[in-house]
């Protein structure tokens, strides 16, 4: 069934020089969800492996590296400034999913599911954002919440997290509507998110996962202390298994109290990492972190 016979779904991949990343996370996309659109942001790498992979993966997917100057933020880059301009450059209605380099989809999405989502937002049960990732750890309280299939994490306290997050489902025009600009940070975000829509939901059935032991970039900035803790862990690209069709039915179908944690559901395609993961790489690692926070001070 061609891409015009199916509802509407876009992925908008954030990137910046980490091209092994960007092909994994673009071909499981294409892998999972072919009907849908993707068209990537660059945040103008210059890196050769990225650069040899936005040059193979533009025969397949849109390619978009805009001008950074207005909107580069000393911590995430141009990341907010390229969430802003994917907004304004899309047509239409369509469901559009956010997802970075350093994530991945591991389960195939069916029409059904990209048909509900679209019923879901159309109609009055959806106002508001949905996070479609695989819950990292279970730390605030975890609650079901039948009427939009996914649950509530008790994260009002925090200044990020309970409305809006960096990774996202949702249609277009209720952004548009509400004229949406993302702001240089997610507290910011979460704010705006506050002020317009219902608490976010995360998923019952999440598909898309942060890769753990990634090795991390923060604006364009890499300390000592980082790139010695990237050693120290390993770090690297650490892809996880697709699933199947019969153990994505299977997981779907599971009862929603059995919450979707990463570590419970998801296998490593290769090499593995042992656990708990870690999704950075100073993380549990306070001296280094300290290290770290002197390094950026005396830099600036």
């Amino acid at each position: 069934m061609s891409k015009q016979q199916t509802p509407q779904l876009h992925f908008l991949v954030f990137s910046f020089n980490r091209g092994d990343f960007l092909k994994n996370c673009v071909e499981s996309i294409q892998q999972c969800a072919p009907q849908a659109d993707i068209t990537i942001w660059d945040d103008n790498s210059d890196d050769p492996l990225t650069l040899n992979t936005l040059d193979a993966l533009s025969g397949h997917c849109e390619i978009r590296q805009p001008d950074q100057q207005a909107s580069f933020s000393k911590l995430h880059g141009g990341l907010y400034g390229n969430m802003q301009a994917a907004l304004e450059s899309l047509s239409g209605n369509p469901l559009i999913c956010t997802i970075q380099d350093d994530m991945q989809v591991v389960r195939p999405l069916a029409e059904s599911e990209i048909s509900h989502w679209q019923s879901c937002f159309q109609g009055s049960a959806c106002n508001g954002f949905f996070q479609p990732g695989f819950i990292k750890r279970a730390k605030e309280a975890i609650t079901y919440v039948p009427e939009v299939d996914g649950y509530h994490i008790d994260r009002l306290h925090r200044s990020a997290g309970a409305y809006y997050s960096d990774l996202f489902l949702i249609q277009r025009n209720l952004l548009i509507e509400t004229n949406w600009n993302f702001y240089d940070n997610e507290a910011r975000n979460e704010q705006q998110a506050r002020q317009h829509f219902s608490q976010m939901a995360f998923m019952k059935n999440p598909f898309i996962a942060w890769l753990p032991g990634v090795p991390a970039w923060r604006g364009r900035k890499r300390t000592w202390a980082l790139r010695f803790a990237e050693r120290q862990r390993k770090c690297g690209l650490y892809p996880f298994n697709i699933m199947d069709t019969e153990t994505a039915r299977k997981f779907c179908e599971r009862p929603a109290s059995d919450i979707p944690l990463a570590e419970n559901y998801l296998t490593f395609a290769g090499a593995s990492l042992p656990r708990p993961w870690f999704y950075h790489p100073l993380q549990r690692r306070n001296f280094l972190r300290q290290i770290n926070k002197l390094e950026l001070r005396f830099s600036r």
